[in-house]
């Protein structure tokens, strides 16, 4: 297997050997699928900003879905919304969920070229994409989906909030709302706006401030 910190591959120009380093060419690649799209990155294109030859992508890395996976699992690590599965039994929800909220505004806002979020990009081309890549995103909607789902379910038990009825109807809603206001926040350039939508539908399931 690769060597997964610094990886000699190919020989390019006159027979120097070509270096690099694997997390950095993985971030390269993340930032040109989430400039682009999924569909819009080849792996001429990948090993471009890579700065490899196709050869040494191919030894590397293996494919184009291979490497996308790699890349999105750093983006998801770092995400605002990865805040979401580190709420512990026994903290409060509410407060913690809506700071988690608050970060995915203010990190829309920031970001200058209104990329939005990578996940919510490319499940946009699902039906387009290679099957790996399909069932990929599927598995991590339905992790987060499991993710809500628990925190709402503890925060019933805590107190926090009334019950639900349907927990999973519930943690759909608030996938589908993440969504909707990731996408949203592409042309949407306030946070102002965008938070206040968040708080609109937080209240719905009683995640208001406290008094």
């Amino acid at each position: 297997m690769p060597d997964h910190s610094t990886i000699k591959r190919a020989h390019r120009g006159r027979g120097r050997p070509l270096e690099f380093d694997r997390a950095t060419a993985v971030r390269q690649a993340l930032d040109a699928f989430w400039r682009r799209g999924y569909q819009g990155v080849s792996v001429t294109d990948l090993a471009e900003v890579m700065s490899i030859t196709r050869t040494s992508f191919y030894n590397s890395f293996g494919d184009r879905q291979s490497v996308f996976k790699e890349a999105l699992d750093v983006y998801r690590r770092e995400a605002p919304d990865s805040a979401l599965a580190d709420i512990p039994a026994g903290v409060a929800v509410v407060p913690a969920v809506r700071q988690v909220f608050r970060n995915i505004c203010r990190a829309r806002i920031e970001d200058p070229e209104a990329r939005g979020c990578l996940v919510v990009n490319t499940l946009g081309q699902m039906g387009n994409l290679e099957g790996e890549v399909d069932r990929y995103l599927e598995r991590a909607v339905s992790n987060g989906t499991k993710v809500i789902e628990r925190l709402l379910s503890q925060a019933v038990e805590q107190g926090e909030i009334p019950p639900i009825a349907d927990l999973k109807a519930a943690s759909k809603s608030f996938v589908a709302f993440l969504i909707g206001l990731n996408t949203l926040s592409k042309v949407v350039r306030d946070e102002s706006q965008l938070w206040d939508l968040c708080e609109n539908f937080l209240e719905q399931y009683g995640f208001s401030e406290s008094p």
